[in-house]
């Protein structure tokens, strides 16, 4: 089964066994429709019900059914909280999921760039950070530099490189 990456615990929130997540998803009002998520514990994804969702500034406050003090979800600070790939929201033609992009090898006119190690932004829009030579280089993930992304095959082309890589 797939999973996606969705928010992160950054740690207990109150007494009564609430979660600050910070959210790894582009629109954090997504979050008000879950119902269960999934924790990656040891090595397993655990399907949790959501009691409830409040959003907080740029983070989420969650309640989980089964945790009712602070002591009860210490142990969830820094772990993962996921969907099932096709419980996610559908995607337009020129939206991916972060972790489908990342480990993508990048070519320019069929030479190889480099390899995708992590999608960021900065407030404008995204970029992808490329591995290239030994280096990391910041890379713009915006249609006018991008030629095609195919992500079954973990390849996108880029149309200019002037500047980024040298």
């Amino acid at each position: 089964m797939d999973y996606l990456k969705i928010g992160f615990v950054k740690k207990p929130h109150g007494i009564k066994g609430e979660v600050k997540i910070l959210p790894l998803t582009s629109d954090i009002n997504r979050f008000k429709k879950l119902k269960n998520i999934y924790l990656f514990l040891n090595d397993v994804y655990v399907e949790t019900e959501i009691q409830w969702i409040k959003i907080a500034d740029s983070d989420v406050i969650m309640k989980f059914a089964k945790f009712n003090r602070v002591e009860d979800v210490e142990f969830l600070r820094n772990v993962y909280l996921f969907l099932k790939r096709e419980d996610g929201i559908p995607l337009s033609e020129w939206e991916f999921y972060s972790q489908d992009v990342i480990d993508c090898d990048v070519y320019y006119q069929n030479n190889f760039i480099g390899k995708v190690v992590d999608l960021s932004n900065f407030g404008a829009n995204d970029n992808l950070l490329i591995e290239h030579n030994g280096k990391e280089v910041f890379f713009p993930f915006l249609r006018q530099y991008i030629e095609k992304i195919d992500i079954e095959k973990k390849r996108i082309e880029i149309n200019q490189i002037e500047g980024f890589f040298d």
